[in-house]
């Protein structure tokens, strides 16, 4: 299962009612043999870590994978060059896709360079790649970590691989595509010591856990957020510091638990903590969706409507049709997921991500629909309360619908506009920004009497009298943008070259009877297309 940016709520707090810290199970963190230095993908169910029960007692790095609230037996992780690991000075991408590590293997820039393979299978791993220059460097590259959207590694620079000291800086460089990384910039961190090392970024991009070499020559674990200029004051984890080193920490998503190895009388051991508040990062939405009818390869996507910003991409495999992703609040999000395949359409959805309150985990499985002649499809092209005009970001949809129909130049599509009520009113409101003007007859001495005839008869002193109506003109107020709203998707088409002979557009007014999701229903309105 493919997963990326995802912040699933395994092992969370519920997991750790009782306790505080808790050891991990014997058939990973055994008695007689030493465990240390978790790493976890964002979902909390891949755990690596280095573990010396092996044939040669040297230490190899060990996989496990959670089975319901238990763990796998580890296995040990067949990469070539294992033995070039130093200390626990790995890790394992958010997605759980790619290990990067430092490696002394040649050819290398210096001393300990950092290094990349790609999950190929269930437990084998594709060939090294060094990025080389300026990503590493003639000194020592170490504790990689990427961030969850896979764009900025940080990692730390040592002059030595002392683990007493080693003068090491924290480092933080972007990805350039293929193997080509920006010049790394130093994290300035205000705290006196001489030496940090193993950055953790959290998936929010803006909460780094590290350690730092205190007074008495231990390391202790720190956090510290990103601001507008610069990062702010370290933090101590005191709820994770001890006496002795504490140096690496594996976290997942959410950030509400973490895990650590301590040293007792049998050696390594390694314990879930839960995270006090806080620490933890910012509050989060979770999306783990299973698409249950993939014909082939997907492009998954979120944006950000106002700045454009891609908050997340991938490609779902039809072999996994299961992926998570994890966006971290203060966002409007236009999500969807497209294939190419003909005769399939496509799947979206807006998403309002501004003020989550708490972080929110949503599991669904997704169906991208078959088009088929006479069958209605929803659009979720958004407008502007009370206008037709269109939300910032509406145009990301316009264009998958305009992709579609390129893909399926056999069909002419109908677009729909409805609205599951209209409010009218002889009053004007915010909300009626609409008006129409009726004629109405009245009588001649009661004008704000409206009659249906054209003339009314009344008698006074047995005579009779026909009385001539008069016409007044009044204003209407009502809320019916259906056809405005229609004539906007118009406009927006033709605009971008699409022939007027391939759609047809209709605003249809009030019909209650449509199935209206909650948030369609919200907003008054629904877009649907039909083929024909």
């Amino acid at each position: 299962m493919q997963k990326l940016l995802i912040g699933l709520f395994f092992l969370s707090c519920t997991t750790l009612a009782t306790a505080q810290k808790r050891r991990l199970p014997q058939n990973i963190s055994s008695w007689s043999n030493n465990e240390y230095a978790p790493k976890l993908t964002a979902d909390g169910r891949t755990l690596l870590y280095m573990s010396d029960y092996t044939d040669s007692g040297e230490p190899e790095i060990f996989i496990s994978t959670a089975i319901g609230n238990n763990w796998s037996k580890g296995q040990k992780v067949d990469i070539p060059n294992k033995n070039m690991i130093p200390f626990g000075a790995y890790n394992i991408s958010y997605d759980g896709e790619q290990l990067i590590y430092a490696s002394k293997k040649s050819p290398g820039i210096g001393g300990y360079d950092i290094r990349f393979q790609q999950k190929e299978g269930n437990n084998s791993w594709g060939q090294s790649v060094n990025p080389g220059k300026p990503l590493n460097s003639p000194l020592n590259e170490m504790d990689p970590t990427l961030s969850a959207d896979g764009k900025t590694l940080y990692f730390s620079r040592c002059e030595t691989l002392d683990p007493d000291g080693g003068n090491c800086k924290i480092y933080a460089a972007e990805f350039l595509g293929d193997v080509y990384w920006k010049e790394p910039e130093e994290i300035k961190l205000d705290l006196a010591s001489s030496s940090f090392v193993n950055p953790v970024i959290l998936p929010d991009n803006k909460t780094l856990y590290f350690a730092a070499l205190n007074k008495e020559g231990n390391y202790d674990f720190y956090m510290s957020r990103k601001e507008a200029n610069g990062w702010s004051k370290p933090l101590p984890m005191d709820f994770l510091n001890t006496d002795a080193h504490d140096r690496y920490i594996g976290v997942t998503a959410l950030g509400d638990v973490a895990y650590i190895h301590e040293e007792d009388e049998r050696g390594y051991d390694l314990y879930m903590v839960k995270v006090p508040e806080a620490f933890q990062p910012a509050k989060v939405y979770y999306l783990e969706g299973t698409v249950t009818n993939l014909p082939a390869k997907a492009l998954i996507k979120a944006t950000d409507v106002a700045t454009d910003q891609e908050l997340v991409r991938l490609i779902l495999d039809p072999a996994d049709k299961t992926f998570g992703i994890y966006i971290p609040e203060g966002h409007q999000v236009d999500f969807s997921i497209e294939t190419k395949e003909s005769g399939y359409g496509y799947y979206s959805e807006y998403l309002d991500l501004e003020d989550l309150g708490s972080s929110k985990k949503v599991v669904k499985d997704i169906l991208l629909p078959t088009l088929e002649s006479g069958q209605a499809y929803p659009a979720a092209i958004v407008f502007e309360e009370n206008s037709a005009d269109f939300v910032s970001g509406a145009e990301e949809e316009l264009d998958r619908l305009i992709t579609l129909m390129k893909q399926n130049r056999d069909f002419h599509f109908k677009l729909e506009v409805y609205q599951a009520s209209v409010t009218e009113s002889d009053q004007y409101a915010d909300s009626l920004t609409e008006t129409r003007y009726d004629t109405l007859l009245v009588t001649a001495n009661k004008m704000d009497s409206i009659s249906e005839n054209t003339t009314e008869v009344s008698a006074t002193d047995s005579t009779s009298f026909e009385y001539t109506p008069l016409e007044e003109i009044v204003t209407i107020y009502h809320n019916d943008l259906s056809q405005k709203r229609a004539d906007a998707i118009t406009a927006y088409l033709l605009d971008k070259g699409v022939p007027e002979s391939m759609f047809s557009t209709s605003g249809k007014g009030a019909n209650a009877e449509l199935n209206y999701s909650d948030l369609e229903r919200d907003r008054n309105y629904k877009v649907v297309f039909s083929l024909e």
